[in-house]
């Protein structure tokens, strides 16, 4: 894992944390299983995007006409 990515994820998990303790002090009603699910959900790895490759275009080959 990069530097980059790494501080990234680190900057995520403070923004969302605050915006919790930000609802907590506001009052805003949230179950610790709700909390517990989305901490998770950050957790999951994410899918990444492959760009095709200059020869392969990510289409699908043309069907030749009948």
């Amino acid at each position: 894992m990069s530097v980059k990515s790494a501080l990234k994820r680190r900057l995520r998990v403070i923004f969302v944390c605050s915006i919790l303790q930000w609802g907590a002090l506001v009052g805003v009603p949230m179950r610790p299983d709700e909390i517990r699910e989305l901490m998770q959900q950050m957790n999951q790895p994410k899918l990444a995007h492959v760009l095709p490759t200059e020869d392969n275009d990510g289409d699908d080959p043309p069907i030749p006409p009948t």
